[in-house]
């Protein structure tokens, strides 16, 4: 008997692979992996075409549970699916090693992921540096463990991928405190909070003087660093926006007229809390980056200084109404075509 991980591709249910879908009618017990990435399709439409019940797997399902995973599997076939690639996460590594360890035999069924589709961007993936992920800022967590490895990358010319935060099932701290079991409503990382946040972490760091980063070509620049956004992967609605980190994040800016509509709506809400105020411009941002960009799952491409000029050639074809894409590339860059 066996435990299938099993890739389902970046879109909907229809981009298992024809080896995966095989797996999945032959086991007795499917799960879907739900929180290191989303599939773009409700499990209904899952089960419909792969004529098999799915058990949705949170984290504290493989986390916690494993163990009842790999004893059904030890006289059945069970499929784990995971969306992209099964082997993208560190989690999914470890349950095939807890796998082995048990005797439970363990095939991967390998599909396509983001570290493929990036690809799609016209920059070549044997380019690219380290791969990080920004995890959501909090009022008192403002976690930038990943500058570092940007800073290397940047360092050898090396593009980078940043993979934005998922949030799902997640409680607040005050409700954690108050050892209430409620969830919040999931949340996605969007290209403007991400680029937000890279710059912000760049020039905290700049500021303090840090030794922990490389050198000052290090630093992120909102003018002068290139960055190709990447949205929605894979689908119908798949976007790549190409431009400056300065240029992406103007895409989500609320005009003059906006900004001024906003700051009287709230004015003029006297009984709202600051707390209140603050989720309303949040939703606001929100919506404005769904606007320039679509819907989640958004990833950032910082590129690295070794560009070639077909790179450079092919990402530009994404650029941005307006960008300075190959004036920064030529005077920044030193790219050439």
């Amino acid at each position: 008997m066996v435990l299938y991980l099993i890739g389902l591709g970046l879109a909907d249910e229809k981009d298992i692979s024809l080896r995966g879908l095989e797996a999945v009618r032959s086991s007795v017990r499917v799960y879907l992996e739900a929180y290191t990435s989303i599939l773009l399709a409700p499990t209904e439409a899952l089960e419909a075409l792969y004529g098999v019940p799915v058990t949705l797997a949170h984290r504290e399902t493989v986390e916690l549970e494993a163990d009842a995973i790999l004893r059904d599997a030890r006289t059945h076939n069970v499929s784990f699916c995971v969306v992209g690639d099964p082997l993208s996460a560190t989690t999914h590594t470890d349950l095939v090693l807890r796998a082995r360890a048990a005797g439970v035999p363990v095939r991967i069924i390998h599909n396509a992921s983001i570290m493929t589709a990036l690809a799609s961007s016209g920059l070549q993936a044997y380019n690219f540096g380290q791969t990080v992920s920004v995890p959501f800022w909090s009022e008192h967590w403002r976690p930038d463990s990943w500058l570092p490895r940007i800073a290397e990358n940047v360092q050898h010319g090396m593009h980078t991928l940043v993979l934005g935060d998922i949030k799902v099932r997640e409680q607040s701290e005050a409700d954690m405190a108050r050892g209430v079991l409620r969830y919040q409503k999931p949340r996605y990382m969007l290209v403007p909070q991400l680029v937000e946040q890279l710059l912000a972490a760049s020039a905290s760091h700049f500021a303090s003087g840090s030794t922990t980063l490389p050198g000052p070509a290090c630093v992120l620049d909102a003018d002068r660093t290139l960055a190709v956004a990447l949205c929605r992967m894979g689908t119908d609605e798949e976007g790549i926006y190409s431009g400056t980190l300065g240029e992406l994040l103007a895409l989500a800016q609320a005009t003059p007229e906006e900004a001024a509509r906003d700051e009287a709506e709230d004015d003029a809400d006297e009984m709202a809390s600051e707390t209140e105020l603050e989720a309303r411009r949040a939703a606001r941002a929100e919506e404005r980056a769904k606007k320039a960009f679509g819907g989640p799952l958004h990833s950032l491409v910082l590129v690295g200084a070794r560009i070639h000029g077909l790179e450079a050639k092919y990402a530009g074809m994404f650029q941005v109404k307006g960008s300075r894409w190959d004036e920064v590339a030529r005077d920044v860059y030193g790219c050439r075509e």
